[in-house]
């Protein structure tokens, strides 16, 4: 299961206040992406690990489910001090205002 299909299932199963707001949802996707996108930017992920990826056209990313997997198994890597999923938050918390601080 995927990082995105997991959250969504642990938010349909848990309490109504635990949910995040639909606005959170709707603003994850694309804040996860801007950040990732600077990474690759600025070349914070090393170019094995970018090559043949299908979510990868001329160094942009067009999200597909191998860019939902890729992102699972990074959740955890620290970049600039930081893990990839809490550059996640505090990006999808700034959106649609985020940009890279790099």
């Amino acid at each position: 299961m995927t990082l995105p299909a997991f959250a969504l299932l642990l938010t349909a199963c848990g309490p109504e206040k635990q949910q995040p707001a639909d606005s959170d949802l709707a603003r994850r996707g694309p804040a996860l992406v801007a950040v990732t996108q600077c990474f690759i930017d600025h070349h914070l992920v090393p170019a094995s690990e970018l090559q043949g990826r299908s979510w990868l056209d001329k160094g942009k990313i067009k999200p597909d489910p191998g860019f939902t997997a890729w992102v699972s198994t990074h959740a955890d890597t620290v970049y600039r001090g930081k893990t990839l999923h809490t550059w996640e938050d505090e990006a999808t918390a700034a959106w649609p205002n985020w940009q890279c601080p790099l």
